[in-house]
């Protein structure tokens, strides 16, 4: 991988990372809050998502340091997984929150997510969600983008492949 790429690279599993966290964090936020009730499943989705997303990062980020454990296929694979884990969780919370602002006390009290089961700060609670909601947003674009960053680092790699056993003095069907 050409040294830029290996930095844009890294930059992007900082970010996801931290994006990873916030989502994390703010999911297991709301979870606490809920006085009453079961959390909202889209929460419990949410947090599922980020805990997933920590989990595969256990192997993206070294494999990204150290290409020896890096398999282009297997990076590209849990990518693409925490990408779309991540665009569902996103597309759920917003059409959940449904765009509007955290001022309404109807829509706050009458909201599954940001009324917490009677929590007494439904304003804090869709801020949070808000929050939530973009840095999953965010979280998927850092995935989708090294999923393609994987994918490229894959074909380049197999046509290395091909060139190393085509390049070794070896005669097509066609000389034999």
């Amino acid at each position: 991988m050409p040294p830029f790429l290996k930095l844009f690279h890294l930059f992007l599993r900082t970010m996801q990372f931290l994006f990873v966290i916030l989502v994390l964090a703010l999911s297991g936020a709301l979870i606490q809050q809920q006085d009453r009730g079961g959390s909202p499943t889209r929460v419990n989705y949410s947090i599922f998502v980020a805990a997933f997303a920590a989990l595969t990062h256990l192997y993206l980020f070294p494999a990204t340091l150290v290409d020896k454990i890096a398999s282009p296929l297997a990076m590209a694979a849990l990518d693409f997984l925490d990408a779309v884990f991540f665009l569902c969780a996103g597309i759920a919370m917003a059409a959940q929150l449904g765009g509007r602002p955290c001022s309404g006390y109807v829509y706050l009290h009458s909201n599954g997510i940001t009324n917490g089961g009677g929590y007494e700060s439904p304003h804090r609670r869709c801020r949070e969600a808000d929050a939530m909601t973009a840095f999953e947003w965010f979280a998927f674009a850092a995935f989708a983008a090294s999923f393609l960053v994987d994918l490229w680092n894959y074909k380049r790699e197999r046509e290395g492949a091909r060139s190393r056993v085509g390049g070794r003095g070896a005669r097509g069907m066609g000389q034999v």
